[in-house]
């Protein structure tokens, strides 16, 4: 981790005084103390001493320097603060060693301060001590935080174990604000560099640390594994982009992909005749009962010569299904095209998991028939499905009247041009 702050805590020797009127049982002379950052000395306890440049995050790098006035066995150095309501404590401490009498000494700790820590005041405490005696010295120190502070917490990836090429892999990403001031418009990039695909989406706004809503996760970021992708570990990416994309946090991880065994061997098979390699994913979507629907990309790949594809959707009475752009599509010889299946629940649908089935076929015949399914949520009473239902009349209607405005005019008109020739005729 950078090392942000230096802090240099001087313990000199210079008689036989003993510090804050204490006297020393540790024999060691500790008339002054001395702490400085930077070349600036700290004031002793009872002063707080605000440090703007160290904030949560940083760390912390303690020098004890003293002189001992006889041999001393087994000692040890230790730094800490408290009041930090963690489990990774705030502190740290020296190895056990001997010192000879009449002798300087000088031994560095580091205390790395967590992000999580609030900002506030806190003592430093740094102790001397053997088995049976001690020295203690203390500094009030005030924490401050930054303004722009954003971090990674978590990244939840589905399926968590490894995703099958060919197949699509989900990722929601957890940001924590733990600055002091606001964030707007958070980019999150989840990517896979080696494999060239990535997915991105916005966080509108992060409060300021300690707010209700200082931590909030993304929508699930899409990528779908090409379906060649050979199996192994790819290096993955979470990229989080604040303060107007002047500053960015990343974290690494590791992904497994599995290939895809009868991508592998129908292309062996039919390397010289070209074939069509079809992924659809992912199989299963949570869907609001009468609230919208979820998509299913169907992606079609042909080697071969230009053909043309259509798609097929079979199901029960729960849902609606739809085909977009269309369910024609033509590909070229080596293009990829991609359909979209809209399925939606009826606001009557059972809940649980429901099925349907998708068919591709050039022709008459059939080149993959997949099972999907739906995992059908409660929702609202329909309101959605009922207002598009309206729509739908009231165009029918609008139609309707439109039709009849023309047939009346149409009928005018021809009756007028009739009347004028009976007129001419006459005369």
């Amino acid at each position: 981790m950078k090392m942000k702050s230096l802090f240099v805590l001087g313990i000199m020797l210079l008689g036989i005084l003993a510090f804050g009127g204490i006297t020393s049982a540790l024999r060691i002379d500790v008339p002054t103390v001395k702490v400085e950052l930077d070349d600036e000395v700290l004031d002793e306890k009872g002063t707080t001493n605000i440090i703007e440049s160290l904030e949560k995050g940083d760390e912390l790098e303690v020098e004890v320097k003293f002189d001992a006035l006889e041999d001393i066995d087994d000692v040890q150095v230790e730094a800490m603060l408290r009041g930090y309501d963690h489990d990774d404590l705030i502190e740290d401490i020296t190895d056990v060693f001997d010192v000879k009498g009449n002798r300087s000494y000088k031994k560095r700790l580091t205390l790395e301060f967590p992000r999580r820590m609030d900002q506030d005041e806190y003592s430093l405490r740094v102790i001397i001590s053997s088995r049976n005696d001690a020295e203690l010295f203390e500094y009030d120190l005030g924490v401050e935080t930054g303004r722009h502070i954003v971090a990674i917490r978590d990244v939840v990836l589905s399926p968590a174990n490894g995703v099958k090429a060919g197949r699509a892999l989900l990722a929601t990403v957890r940001v924590q604000n733990y600055g002091s001031g606001d964030e707007d418009d958070v980019k999150v990039t989840f990517s896979i560099p080696e494999l060239g695909i990535a997915a991105s989406d916005y966080i509108d706004e992060l409060e300021a640390d300690g707010e209700d809503d200082d931590s909030k996760s993304t929508e699930e970021l899409y990528l779908r594994i090409p379906i060649d992708t050979d199996a192994g570990e790819y290096d993955a990416e979470v990229e989080v982009q604040y303060h107007d994309r002047e500053k960015t946090v990343s974290k690494e991880m590791t992904v497994t992909v599995f290939a895809d065994e009868t991508f592998e061997e129908d292309m062996d098979e039919d390397k010289a005749e070209g074939k069509t390699v079809i992924s659809i994913g992912p199989e299963s979507q949570d869907v609001t009962k009468g609230a919208g629907g979820v998509i299913y990309p169907v992606t079609i790949t042909n080697t071969g010569k230009a053909k043309t594809y259509t798609v097929s959707v079979t199901g029960g009475d729960w849902g609606s299904f739809r085909v977009s752009p269309s369910n024609v599509i033509t590909v070229g010889q080596d293009q990829t095209k991609t359909a979209y299946i809209y399925a939606a629940a009826n606001a009557d649908a059972p809940t649980g998991e429901q099925v349907f089935g998708v068919e591709i076929a050039v022709g008459d015949e059939a080149v993959k028939q997949v099972t999907l399914s739906a995992n059908v949520v409660g929702g609202g009473a329909g309101t959605g499905t009922n207002l598009k239902r309206a729509l739908e009349i009231g165009l029918i209607v609008l139609v309707v009247i439109l039709v009849i405005l023309g047939l009346i005019i149409g009928f005018n008109k021809l009756k007028g041009e009739e009347e004028k020739e009976e007129g001419e005729s006459y005369y």
